[in-house]
This record gives structure tokens, C-alpha cells and sequence, in this order.
């Protein structure tokens, strides 16, 4: 990774974590990012996402060779078995979407939002493309919260 990059969350689809029109500062990536749950990125959509173009900022969840699903008898997102411990999501719910168990690829990430039940994210498009996991190649950043500034 090299150097760093400001973005701008374009949404509410990371709140409580970031609000729309927040400023966060990013490491920008440069092929050698190796993803990590938890990690808050900013990525290009897939083009099967039939995005505008722009980018999105979103949480690891499921990195590659890893399984995801969704929910539960607790509501709470299943990674290769194991619920998670998610005190970022917004709402009590993981998710209102059942999907899963997933298989991540290699070389891709499944990405979802804080705000899940406003969140267009991998959860939105596991029918699409690569069950809509995220190429890592198109990870443009990784965000630092902590440096979280309101715009």
C-alpha cells in the first residue's frame, strides 16, 4: 500500500460508523492489499452491480476462502461458522436479508455497509456476478475511522 487519500462517505449506508458527507482519511492500496476482516474499505463496484461509477465504502465481512451467511437464530451474520460480533452495525438485526452460506473466492471480499437495512452491498447482489463478492482489485483504500471528520 502508498500513500494516503481522503474520501467521502457518499451515503448513510455506514452510519453509526460514518454519516453521509463524513470525511475519513484512507491508505491507498496499490495491489498488495491483503484483506482483512473488519477492515472498512473504499472500493470500485463490480460492474455487474450496475453502479454509477463512483466509488463505495463498506466493511470487510468475509475475506477470501471464508463463508458467509446470514442470520442466525440471534440475527447475527455467520462467518465460517461462527456468529459475529458486529457492536458497529446500526440496527439490532445483522441483516433482514437471509442469504448463505456464501463461499468467498479467492481474490475477493464480501463487503456490507454498518447501516444494513439501507446498505446496497454484497448481501444485494449475491445472485450477481461472483455471488457478489468484491474483486480485491478494485479496493482503491483502507480507511482509518478514527480519523472520522464531519464534512
Amino acid at each position: 500500500m502508498t500513500g494516503t487519500e481522503t474520501y467521502r462517505e457518499p451515503s448513510e449506508a455506514m452510519m453509526p460508523t460514518l454519516k453521509m458527507d463524513d470525511l475519513v482519511t484512507g491508505t491507498v492500496t496499490d495491489g498488495t492489499y491483503v484483506p482483512k476482516a473488519g477492515d472498512v474499505i473504499a472500493f470500485l463496484p463490480p460492474e455487474a452491480w450496475g453502479g454509477s461509477g463512483g466509488y463505495m465504502i463498506k466493511r470487510v465481512i468475509g475475506v477470501p476462502g471464508s463463508t458467509v451467511g446470514c442470520c442466525d437464530s440471534r440475527h447475527r451474520m455467520v462467518v465460517d461458522g461462527e456468529p459475529l460480533n458486529e457492536p458497529y452495525v446500526l440496527n439490532e438485526r445483522a441483516s433482514r436479508k437471509s442469504f448463505g452460506p456464501v463461499a468467498i473466492p479467492e481474490g475477493h471480499v464480501w463487503v456490507q455497509g454498518d447501516n444494513r437495512d439501507i446498505s446496497i452491498d454484497s448481501s444485494s447482489h449475491h445472485s450477481v456476478g461472483v455471488d457478489g463478492a468484491v474483486p480485491v482489485s478494485r479496493v482503491i483504500g483502507v480507511l482509518d475511522v478514527s480519523t472520522r471528520r464531519g464534512a
